[in-house]
């Protein structure tokens, strides 16, 4: 589902030098209108967070077992978003 409104299975992103976070990612992400439809799939319409409809890991870690949106991110880190299943 991400991976066809992003058009790639991947996506590179400049990021501010400035000691980046997965909320970095996301806002520059979001920056992006490029990425619209995957923004508009990613982001919960009530909070503007991307963790109800998203399981974000961080170099195969899940973000909230390390410090949640405020995780920093080093050059080496890869982000991954995985679309988590809604419904009954």
């Amino acid at each position: 589902m991400f991976r066809s409104a992003a058009g790639s299975s991947s996506i590179q992103l400049e990021l501010p030098s400035n000691a980046p976070t997965v909320r970095t990612v996301i806002d520059v992400l979001s920056s992006h209108s490029e990425y619209g439809d995957l923004v508009k799939l990613l982001l919960s319409d009530q909070t503007a967070d991307p963790r109800p409809n998203a399981l974000i890991m961080v170099s195969g870690r899940e973000i909230s077992s390390r410090n949640g949106l405020e995780t920093p991110l080093l050059e080496s880190d890869e982000l991954s978003l995985l679309p988590v299943a809604h419904g009954g």
